[in-house]
Parts: C-alpha cells; sequence; structure tokens
C-alpha cells in the first residue's frame, strides 16, 4: 500500500521529470541514499535519510493543483500553484510510520523537503495533515529555526480556526500527538494572547502526547488555570483558560 504525503513540495519541474535524478546539493548528498530497485517501473523512490527510509512520490500540475483544492488548504504567505508547478510528496515509509510523530522522524521529513524544494527552485510546501500551503521561504526558515532550537513549526504542521462561539479548534494536531484541541478563554483575552498559548499547548502535546484523564495545569501567568477535558473517544480534549482572582 503506498502511503499518502503528508508534505508535499511544489516546484516549477517538466512532466518528464526523473525523481531519481533529482539534483540534491552536496550537503543532501553526503547524508541520504535513493534507492531506485523497489519501484521500477512506478513514479515512486526510497529515500533513505538517517536510516530511516522515505517514499516519494511525484504529481502533475493537475494532480497537484486538485490535491491542493480537495483538501481545501489554508494560503501562509503564498499564492496558489501556477499550471506548470508540480508536487513532490514525501512520506514516511511502513517500518517508520509509527513513529512518524517522533522528533527524530519529523526533523528528517522536513529536512528532505527542504533539500529538495531547494533543488528544484520550489515555490510553496504543503502540509496536509493541517491543510496548510506555506511559501517555500517560509517553510525554509520555520524548519531551520525547528532544528536549531527545537521551536515546532506549529503554524505549518497545525492550523486552527475560530469556531462560532470564539474558541479554536486545531487541524492536523492528530497526526502527532492522535488527539486535536478545542481551546476557549476569557473573553477579554486578545487573539495574540489566545494563539501563544495555542502554540505553546501545541508544542507540548507535540512532545508529550494526547491528554488521556481530566487535568488542570497552571497557564502562562499568575492567576491562570487550564482545565484539561478529554472528550470519550480521545479524539479531542476541551480545554479551558480561567483567570483566577489574586488576592491582594
Amino acid at each position: 500500500m503506498i502511503p499518502e504525503p503528508p508534505l508535499l513540495i511544489i516546484a516549477p519541474t517538466a512532466d518528464e521529470f526523473d525523481l531519481s535524478h533529482l539534483p540534491l546539493g552536496d550537503v543532501a548528498n553526503d547524508n541520504i541514499s535513493v534507492n531506485c530497485a523497489k519501484f521500477q517501473e512506478m513514479d515512486l523512490v526510497e529515500v533513505i535519510v538517517d536510516a530511516m527510509p522515505f517514499l516519494l512520490s511525484r504529481f502533475t500540475a493537475p494532480e497537484t493543483a486538485q490535491k491542493i483544492a480537495i483538501e481545501k488548504c489554508e494560503r501562509l504567505f503564498c499564492e496558489p500553484p501556477s499550471p506548470n508547478d508540480c508536487g513532490i510528496g514525501i512520506a514516511p515509509r511502513d517500518n517508520i510510520s509509527s513513529a512518524k510523530h517522533m522528533l527524530q522522524v519529523n526533523h528528517r521529513l522536513l529536512l528532505l523537503g527542504k533539500w529538495i524544494g531547494e533543488s528544484l527552485g520550489a515555490t510553496a510546501a504543503a502540509w496536509m495533515p493541517s491543510r496548510r500551503l506555506a511559501n517555500f521561504q517560509y517553510f525554509t526558515e520555520s524548519v531551520e529555526e525547528y532544528l536549531v532550537d527545537g521551536s515546532f513549526p506549529a503554524l505549518f504542521q497545525t492550523s486552527f480556526l475560530e469556531t462560532e462561539d470564539g474558541s479554536l479548534v486545531t487541524t492536523g494536531l492528530r497526526y502527532f500527538s492522535g488527539q486535536e484541541i478545542h481551546l476557549t478563554a476569557p473573553p477579554d483575552y486578545s487573539k495574540t494572547e489566545v494563539t501563544e498559548r495555542m502554540v505553546r499547548i501545541i508544542d507540548d502535546m507535540v512532545n508529550h502526547g494526547k491528554i488521556d484523564n481530566p487535568a488542570r495545569s497552571d497557564g502562562m501567568v499568575q492567576g491562570e488555570t487550564l482545565f484539561f477535558s478529554p472528550r470519550d473517544d480521545l479524539q479531542q480534549v476541551d480545554i479551558l483558560i480561567q483567570k483566577n482572582r489574586i488576592e491582594e
């Protein structure tokens, strides 16, 4: 079974482009190996990065546009793909798919995408679980920051939308933690304040996994408490931010 690629690198490539002849730079070539034997006569290539296997697949320009449209990807600092832009899909192979949420695997997947995109003059990158389509420069900068200081690219690999009642609901976090977030904050919190807390919670769940039981924890500032209430199926956790009155 061919896995659906979570990462799509979008670049202007010719229809006859051969995945087995990616024009990777010296740094990439020193760190990866390409195995074409497993998928002869298929537009698929296995690439191994630090002993971790990933599967590359190529999509024509119409197929790429269709994938972006079907998933209703939200654009992040970028325009829609041009009629000549094709997609290179990158997915963990079956033997590491159960570890796809781990930092080491995610690092290599994103780094491979960065190398491929740089070699092809990519214009954009899409993370399908979060339905995000980002300018390639933004993608590159986010990946580099992630590799250097561990700042999870929450605005690319997850997304969150405001509901009618003012709460925020994530998309894409389930890829890493097996669970999405429904966050409710006090009405006097600004959008920036709520976003800062959402990003902090996302980062924590990416690193530590889903919330299995009701819990509470201190918030980002004094007098703030977070209450965690997972749904019965654990597919989503309701998080309430509450401000406590500080005694003078």
